[in-house]
């Protein structure tokens, strides 16, 4: 039996509201095969990012993800996150339960993959600003 992430045992959906999740190249494709439009817009640095309706992610339906199974590889991880000012790998003190997710030497590599994926793949677009 698959083991419920602490936001379901929790029925948390507080990092869903106001979200700036950025999206790989393989995260808008994904969305997009599965019929999904219209839930992303670039972010001022050129990289994609979800967009809020109502004040919530596009895909946040009756408080539960309505793409959990196709959700973008940040989804995936939260809360684990990149502190770009220390480029360390952290866990996010915004999620409330951040303490009771498990993650692998390995997650926090595909991390750092996606976030170097997201700022490549806007660089090759011409509107990647880096601060």
């Amino acid at each position: 039996m698959a083991e419920v992430s602490p936001c379901r045992a929790h029925s948390c959906d507080r990092c869903c509201w106001r979200t700036r999740m950025t999206l790989t190249a393989a995260d808008v494709v994904r969305l997009r095969a599965a019929g999904r439009r219209r839930f992303c817009r670039r972010n001022r640095d050129g990289i994609p990012q979800l967009v809020n309706h109502a004040g919530h992610c596009v895909f946040l339906v009756g408080g539960r993800c309505s793409v959990y199974e196709i959700r973008p590889e940040g989804c995936r991880l939260y809360p684990l996150i990149l502190n770009l000012g220390t480029d360390e790998v952290e866990r996010d003190d915004f999620c409330p339960w951040a303490e009771e997710f498990v993650f692998s030497d390995r997650d926090k590599r595909r991390l750092r993959r996606s976030v170097a994926a997201e700022e490549r793949e806007a660089r090759q677009s011409g509107r990647f600003r880096q601060s």
